[in-house]
């Protein structure tokens, strides 16, 4: 009876030491939802936001496509200007010349005298009008060759300045497009970043929300077991009274036989006497104490190892993201064979959380995590019993 009392007494503390950290550290899982929740509407409201960015990149974009559609009209009308410029700069030089040309044949030649003279030398006042005209119509026509040189040159300066504008204003506007790609570039960046975090956030809540159904699970499922041991061991207790009380009925119905025959004995011979004592009855075997094992689920004979979170190899999370410096009492399995957060009693090592893998475990191993390297060389390799709990 007390062997039995001591097994579930060792087994609920066992089952407590192990559960009690996890318990300080976890969130409840209202309290993940709502974490959840929250972070979900920042998402919502980022994506927001990232819709309205993208939409003003696209307006954006879209005006910097007719910027540049106009940097090329502009840098098209300014070659053609350019090339107007040097065409005409070659037209006033050649009329340069060529009023230099005559001006020098004029003085070479003596054409004034000549002038007066073909004037002089007229017939009647009919010739000396048309003379006149004549030579009328030839200085005119230097005269707007003249004016004609001056407004080349007007063109030019007027082509000039606007040579300068188109520069400055292609100037300007390039400038203005690079810090307006450079300020959306950033504000892009910046949202990307913002859901890449809350979606970090998100993965690791699913994570914790998963240990806390394991963790709630195995709560539930070690309060059944304690339950049902509870009513195995009061079971035990009432049958264990009953036979005690059977044993003493019997005792006290042996000694009152005893008793009688004692009596009887010292009025009879003594052969009779040993005859009477050597047939009296034997008192009634004490029965067998009931056991009861500790945990009850699917058995499996397994090949157990051990590792440690202290050794320079192995970090300090499993692959559920249990703190093993927090939650040391767990064991690493193959998910195929043991699904990930069961609680399970290894044989000798006692209840733990299947919350870890590893790359060597596969098939019917398990790997035990112990807080120090000197407890893994302790427990080397070895066959044990698993009990797979929930």
């Amino acid at each position: 009876m007390k062997k039995q009392m001591f097994g579930v007494v060792a087994t609920l503390l066992l089952g407590a030491n192990v559960l009690l950290p996890v318990f300080a550290q976890a969130e409840s899982l209202n309290e993940l939802d709502k974490k959840e929740s929250a972070i979900t509407r920042q998402s919502d409201k980022i994506s927001g936001e990232l819709q309205i960015a993208l939409n003003d990149v696209n307006e954006k974009y879209q005006e910097v496509n007719e910027i540049r559609t106009k940097i090329s009209q502009n840098e098209a009308t300014l070659k053609k200007t350019k090339s107007d410029i040097t065409e005409t700069e070659q037209k006033i030089e050649q009329r340069k010349l060529a009023i230099a040309e005559r001006m020098k044949t004029a003085q070479v030649n003596s054409m004034t005298d000549r002038s007066i003279t073909a004037l002089l030398e007229a017939k009647d006042l009919g010739e000396f009008l048309n003379r006149a005209f004549a030579m009328s119509v030839i200085q005119n026509a230097e005269k707007t060759k003249v004016a004609s040189l001056g407004e080349a040159k007007d063109k030019l300066t007027e082509l000039k300045a606007t040579q300068e504008k188109t520069q400055a204003q292609l100037k300007k506007d390039s400038q203005s497009l690079e810090a307006e790609t450079t300020k959306l570039d950033n504000k892009m960046a910046n949202l990307k970043q913002e859901l890449a975090d809350n979606k970090t956030s998100l993965e690791k809540i699913s994570q914790d929300k998963e240990v806390e159904k394991a963790r709630q699970a195995a709560e539930k499922a070690q309060k059944a077991q304690a339950e049902k041991e509870a009513k195995a061991e009061k079971a035990a207790q009432a049958e264990k009274a009953a036979q005690v009380a059977a044993a003493k009925k019997a005792e006290e119905a042996a000694k009152t036989a005893a008793v009688q025959e004692k009596a009887q004995a010292s009025s009879q011979p003594a052969s009779a006497q040993q005859t009477t004592t050597s047939e009296q009855p034997k008192p009634a075997e004490k029965p067998a104490e009931p056991s009861t094992p500790t945990t009850s689920g699917r058995t499996l004979q397994m090949e157990s190892t051990a590792y440690s979170c202290a050794e320079s190899v192995n970090t300090y999370f499993t692959a559920m993201g249990i703190d093993l410096r927090q939650n040391p009492q767990v064991v690493a399995v193959d998910p195929s064979v043991i699904p990930l957060g069961s609680m399970v009693e290894v044989s000798g090592y006692g209840i733990a959380i299947a919350g870890d893998t590893g790359g060597a475990i596969k098939g019917n191993i398990i790997d035990c995590h112990f807080s120090t390297v000197e407890e893994c060389i302790q427990w080397g390799r070895r066959s044990v019993t698993v009990t797979v709990i929930s």
